[in-house]
């Protein structure tokens, strides 16, 4: 039995893994083709959940506004801190 993708449904468990028997190659492989190609699509859709970075960064900005905040903190201080210290070696030549 073959599971259809659905958009509110969680990607990992949207279809059931293809099972290679040979009494499922032989009886019908169109159902292990569809079968396969949902397990395709719900691992595409896992995938691109996890690479989707402004998708991940709302994400966190609405569950954790706090830490955001102090993520980007201290990506500016780690920012200002070298270029402070790229002048201060250029200058010191």
């Amino acid at each position: 039995m073959t599971t259809e993708p659905t958009a509110n449904a969680d990607p990992v468990d949207k279809a059931e893994p293809v099972k290679n028997t040979e009494s499922t190659k032989k009886a019908d492989p169109v159902a292990d083709v569809a079968a396969a190609r949902a397990q395709l699509a719900s691992t595409l859709d896992a995938l691109q959940d996890k690479l989707n970075v402004p998708k991940r960064i709302g994400t966190a900005a609405r569950e954790n506004p706090i830490g955001l905040a102090t993520v980007g903190a201290g990506v500016a201080a780690a920012i200002a801190g070298a270029v402070w210290l790229a002048v201060r070696v250029i200058r010191s030549r």
